[in-house]
This record gives structure tokens, sequence and C-alpha cells, in this order.
């Protein structure tokens, strides 16, 4: 509308459609969808490391977009199962959110030390380990009783 030229953005369309079809592929299944949204996280964090220039920096930016989707399936598997404990349990997972205030220094500290480009490698450990949450979660549950592969959205 003010006349900038935003044609160098279309490219972050692919970003965007791949994140939908992410979206269809968990099928409104936590786990799957948690998974689903760790590789991809890993996949552009790993494209973005090992490429520069635009590309480096859509992917680095997708980041954010598949984050986006993990909080509620984060939310949901981590007090699945906790019966009474369900409060305290969504309690503790809502101060863990210090996480994010933990992990960028972090990130900076690395940046500092081997640049700001190879430090990326600390999303890349961190959307590896909620893949490897979502694998390891599901077992946990389907051992007390509690499949969310089969479970469907019904409200209330």
């Amino acid at each position: 509308m003010k006349g900038n030229d935003i044609t160098i953005l279309y490219p972050f369309a692919i970003c965007i459609v791949i994140q939908i079809l992410g979206f269809f592929y968990g099928q409104e299944k936590p786990a799957k969808t948690l998974l689903t949204f760790g590789v991809m996280g890993v996949a552009a964090m790993i494209i973005g490391l090992f490429t520069t220039g635009t590309v480096a920096t859509f992917a680095f930016i997708s980041g954010g977009l598949f984050c986006s989707v993990m909080w509620p399936c984060i939310f949901s598997l981590s007090i699945a199962g906790l019966g009474k404990y369900t409060g305290q349990g969504s309690s503790f997972l809502i101060m863990m959110i210090l996480g994010g205030a933990l992990v960028p220094p972090l990130q900076g500290g690395i940046a500092d030390s081997i640049g700001i480009h190879l430090s990326y490698i600390v999303p890349v450990v961190c959307f590896a380990y909620l893949a490897f949450f979502a694998l390891r979660v599901k077992s946990i549950l389907n051992s007390q009783g509690i499949d969310y592969e089969s479970a469907t959205s019904g409200g209330h």
C-alpha cells in the first residue's frame, strides 16, 4: 500500500504452505503434530545452517512458524494423564516458559564465540528434543491407557 517492494517475501509463501501441509498431516493428533513440526523445525534449521542469504533467512524465520503450532501440542500432551495433579502440572508447565528466557542467551553466548550463523545449532537441538518428546510421550501415554492417536476433537 505504501509502495514498498515486497516481492522478496514471495518465496516465504513456500514456507507457509509447508507449514499448512504439516498441519493437515498432523491430523489434529498432538503427538503426530508435534513430531511433524519438530522434524520440520530441525530440517529448516539445518537448511539455514548450510545455506546463506534469503534461503537461510527464510529457513531460520520458519522456526517461529513451526513453534507456533507446537505449544498447544506440548501443553496437552504434558498434562494428559496427570489426574488430580493436572492443575499443579499445568502451573509448572506455564512456569517452564522461562525456558524461552534461557535458550536465547545460550544461543547468544554461542554466537559470540563461533558466530551467529553457526549458533543456530541450538534451535536444531531444541527442535530435535521436541521431536524426541513427541515420540517418547506417545509411548508413555499409551502405557497409561491414554491413546492420543485415536483421539478426535469433539469440543466440550
